[in-house]
């Protein structure tokens, strides 16, 4: 049997590991992706991954590690949209003052908590997001949201691109699909951060208070 190209080329070598100062970046869970009224929401996997996400915020809560929501949302006249009408028309309904961009009910924002806009897939693209994390000395990112092989896959690559520890918190991301999802994970694992379930991100942080 051949090698596997992926093995063969270096890939999935190794880990980045969760560093000394993490941040929980939860990435568009809002309710035009987690709605089933909206013609984006409904995806099971989404509203499975808003569950495990609350399991995710209790932890962060506990443990005092900032949380960082993201929503998208647009001008009514589409003037900040860039190319979006022509490939996901459905997006010009999340405009900004809108239902659709209000963060799930399910996930309590605090006002500690900070809340970004964003316009593009990357959390960290022409937003304030890579301040807020060198500002606090943050040098992991855990990410949570939807949707995995577009607002999480862009996220996690610009997280690594700026130097971040880059996690996915494997049961709290989501995809309208099953392969797509399945696919960037795996791509995200061999490539850029860590996959780690709720349970190993929980003994993490066990582990350092022992």
């Amino acid at each position: 049997m051949s090698e596997n190209p992926y093995r063969k080329a270096g890939y999935g070598q190794g880990s980045v590991e969760i560093g000394k100062k993490p941040a929980i970046v939860i990435v568009d869970f809002q309710k035009a992706f987690t709605s089933e009224e909206s013609p984006l929401g409904g995806s099971q996997l989404i509203t499975a991954a808003v569950q495990k996400t609350k399991e995710l915020i209790s932890l962060a809560r506990q443990e005092n590690l900032p949380i960082i929501y993201t929503v998208v949302g647009y001008r009514k006249d589409k003037k900040d949209m860039g190319l979006w009408p022509l490939k996901v028309s459905t997006l010009s309904e999340v405009t900004l003052g809108s239902k659709w961009v209000e963060i799930d009910d399910e996930l309590e924002v605090k006002e500690e908590d900070v809340v970004i806009v964003k316009k593009m897939p990357s959390a960290f693209f022409n937003t304030d997001l890579t301040n807020i994390l060198i500002s606090s000395q943050i040098d992991t990112v855990i990410i949570a949201g939807c949707t995995t092989s577009g607002c999480i896959r862009a996220t996690a690559i610009d997280s690594f691109s700026y130097g971040f520890r880059t996690i996915i918190a494997e049961e709290c991301v989501g995809d309208q699909g099953v392969e797509p999802h399945r696919a960037n994970l795996f791509d995200i694992r061999n490539r850029y951060g860590d996959i780690l379930s709720n349970s190993r991100i929980i003994s993490h942080f066990t582990k350092v208070i022992n």
